[in-house]
């Protein structure tokens, strides 16, 4: 941490002179007085992350609300969201669509859910998304042990697996429109692609702040979906009335085991456990965009993390209420513990049966 901020303390001084009236030189001398003294840590700056958009187990009042079979119709807009390695949850989701004949007209992933989203939309079935877990398991299980260690390792080893199983790299190849989630960095704005690099795209969704590396795309640098929204639920009905004349009922797959609404008081909990300290510190950073010249410039892309993270209740559209969530409760089983694929699998399926009748 504390070589990434000087290697860039200079492009930000120069970057900020026009900002002396904003007191930013202030907040910068801060966040290096709090790295030099280990206040500041990446370890801590993780957790903070972590905990802000992977929030603890409660359920949405309306979520799991059983619904007819025959109201769904043979199509639905399918909604997949983020969660890391909850994500196999959305595979017995989708198992469970199938066995009652319904079918996706359209998936709109973010993080996890675009992971899934673009192998099923591509052609792979809920039971060879099994089998490559079971095929994968011991790489997944290097995930599982690799979070605190390098964040270019973490990225090359998701890299391998989507170059390895994905059949298409073109969204225009897929059986299945796909609409996936990725969160801009140097704009801190939700960007939704539905052409272009489809490995990129995938692995941009997922690619969770400080343990995965940010990924440049164009104009963009981009990280994990959910950062910002964790269901673009806006997106599935913008494109269910243009394109479906809002015929389509919206389905929700949320394997966070948190409907998406800001836990302030989580939150507060939370930071109840770091050093006063370190809270100053985040309170200081964050109040502004600040410009980020490339995926390396770290202390900018924390700055706009932080800037996000503080403002996601307001920037994320919420549920409108006519929504079907599905929500498997998978309690106690974290972002990255890959050995539970299975038994997330299996609740996934069983949830959603319980759903639809």
């Amino acid at each position: 941490m504390k070589s990434l901020y000087r290697r860039n303390l200079d492009y930000l001084n120069t970057a900020y002179l026009s900002f002396k009236d904003k007191n930013i030189p202030k907040y910068l001398k801060k966040l290096q007085d709090s790295i030099e003294k280990e206040i500041f840590t990446a370890k801590k700056l993780k957790d903070y992350v972590h905990d802000f958009y992977y929030y603890s187990d409660r359920n949405y009042e309306k979520t799991n609300q059983p619904i007819d079979r025959n109201v769904l119709g043979e199509k639905v807009a399918l909604v997949l969201s983020g969660g890391g390695a909850r994500g196999a949850a959305h595979a017995g989701v989708l198992k469970a669509l199938e066995s009652y004949g319904i079918k996706p007209a359209f998936i709109v992933g973010t993080s996890a859910g675009s992971v899934v989203g673009a192998a099923y939309s591509t052609g792979i079935s809920p039971d060879e998304m099994l089998e490559i877990f079971t095929k994968e398991e011991k790489t997944f299980f290097k995930l599982s042990h690799l979070r605190s260690l390098s964040q270019r390792t973490m990225t090359q080893i998701m890299r391998s697996i989507f170059t390895k199983y994905l059949p298409f790299n073109e969204f225009e190849n897929t059986k299945i429109p796909l609409y996936i989630n990725a969160t801009d960095v140097k704009r801190c704005e939700r960007c939704i692609f539905s052409t272009g690099d489809l490995t990129e795209l995938v692995l941009a969704s997922s690619a969770i702040p400080f343990l995965f590396d940010p990924l440049s795309y164009e104009d963009y640098i981009l990280v994990d979906g959910g950062v910002i929204d964790n269901f673009c639920v806006d997106v599935a009905r913008m494109i269910n009335k243009n394109d479906f004349q809002g015929e389509l009922k919206i389905v929700i797959s949320d394997v966070s085991a948190a409907t998406d609404m800001t836990s302030r008081m989580n939150t507060s909990h939370f930071l109840l456990n770091l050093s006063q300290e370190f809270v100053d510190t985040v309170k200081l950073v964050g109040k502004e965009v600040y410009p980020v010249r490339d995926e390396k410039d770290v202390l900018s892309i924390i700055n706009n993390l932080l800037y996000i993270l503080t403002r996601r209740g307001g920037l994320a559209p919420e549920l409108s209420g006519d929504e079907i969530i599905i929500t498997p409760m998978l309690e106690n089983m974290g972002v990255f513990e890959f050995k539970k694929y299975r038994w997330a699998y299996n609740k996934g399926f069983e949830t959603a049966n319980i759903v639809i009748q």
